[in-house]
């Protein structure tokens, strides 16, 4: 297990992970800087453990989708071969463990980490994007988010997880084959805890959820909208940290993702394929990351937390300022991000409204799970 240390003057646990330093990395060799765009990526894909093919570099999949019954793999999940939480803990040890116990130092709190980390391959081939797959492909991705995030709900000892995606050296990617990770731990981060009391501390006062004001405020004023459709709005958040910044959220209240159906995975899939596609086209070869903020997976009030993908392009570097306060200088306003973003959507053909639920169901995705 790996370990984890405890900031007392900024009450936030760290987790040190010195295996991580052992990952292969696409974006190290300078020599790449100097190569052709489809010579590194003709290299970097006859090495990629991610491939078809390259099955016997990663650990056995815990799960396997696919687009059709006659296709090896569409998408797999794999446990993370150097995990920042330790993987490989079948679930009756989850539950029969004790809590952890922090050392009795005051000054110096450790404690091991427990919990899960596991690497979403996107597709079988060497693509960079998922705005390069089609979206019934795409869909397969969102629904292993929710098979492995149902999966972890389940464990008992679970109380946080989280699916990330980064893209692009800039956003902390080592490998450019698309996929994304889930990270699941025994404790709630500081930060989401924050953002979990202020949540129900706004539906203890107005008994409503803070998300779904939000989201019916800004489809009345319509300045920060980048897209709609029949169930989710994508926006430039009121008070973006970083340049065009977007956030997804279901327009009817969800607190978990899971609770998505199958022609709404499709709907998302879609809307987040335009998204990435409207940042890449005013910012080509921008980094990015998103993260998808479902539910705590232990003790929560569903009325007053609602789930959330956020996608979060690396523009600007963050730098003393924003480290020494936590408060960060925005160089564009999301009004004007929102305006860009949507211009470009409906260059592509996707009006604000044009994405209807009736988008193509994943019914015919076979999987198998091994947990």
């Amino acid at each position: 297990m790996n370990e984890m240390r405890y900031d007392w003057l900024g009450d936030r646990w760290v987790i040190f992970a010195p295996n991580r330093l052992l990952r292969p990395d696409n974006f190290r060799n300078p020599r790449n800087c100097q190569a052709s765009v489809a010579t590194v990526a003709d290299s970097q894909s006859k090495q990629c453990p991610f491939c078809l093919g390259s099955e016997d570099q990663t650990p056995e999949a815990t799960l396997v989708l696919k687009t059709h019954p006659q296709a090896p793999w569409s998408v797999r999940v794999v446990p993370n071969k150097f995990p920042a939480i330790q993987n490989h803990v079948p679930l009756e040890s989850f539950d029969a463990l004790e809590p952890q116990q922090c050392s009795k130092d005051e000054l110096f709190l450790r404690k091991q980490t427990r919990g899960g980390h596991e690497v979403i391959i996107e597709a079988p081939s060497h693509v960079q994007s998922i705005t390069q797959l089609q979206t019934e492909h795409a869909a397969l991705i969102f629904e292993a988010y929710q098979q492995r995030l149902r999966y972890w709900r389940s464990v008992q000892a679970m109380r946080y997880a989280v699916v990330f995606k980064n893209n692009g050296a800039d956003a902390g990617a080592s490998l450019v084959h698309a996929h994304s990770q889930l990270i699941c731990t025994d404790f709630l981060p500081s930060d989401v805890l924050k953002t979990q009391n202020r949540s129900q501390e706004y539906y203890q006062s107005h008994r409503r959820c803070y998300a779904c004001d939000v989201i019916e405020q800004e489809l009345k004023l319509a300045q920060r909208i980048v897209a709609q459709t029949d169930s989710f709005v994508a926006l430039c958040p009121f008070a973006s940290r970083l340049p065009y910044s977007v956030s997804i959220l279901p327009k009817t209240h969800q607190s978990a993702f899971e609770e998505c159906t199958p022609s709404q995975l499709a709907e998302l899939a879609r809307l987040v394929q335009h998204t990435l596609r409207a940042i890449e086209t005013e910012h080509p070869q921008a980094a990015y990351n998103y993260v998808l903020q479902t539910a705590p997976l232990d003790s929560h009030d569903p009325a007053a937390f609602h789930w959330r993908l956020k996608v979060l392009p690396r523009l600007i570097k963050v730098a003393g300022f924003e480290w020494s306060s936590d408060c960060y200088i925005n160089t564009v306003l999301p009004e004007d991000a929102a305006m860009a973003l949507s211009g470009h959507m409906q260059a592509n053909s996707m009006p604000q409204a044009g994405l209807r639920s009736s988008e193509t169901p994943i019914a015919t995705a076979q999987s198998t799970a091994a947990s």
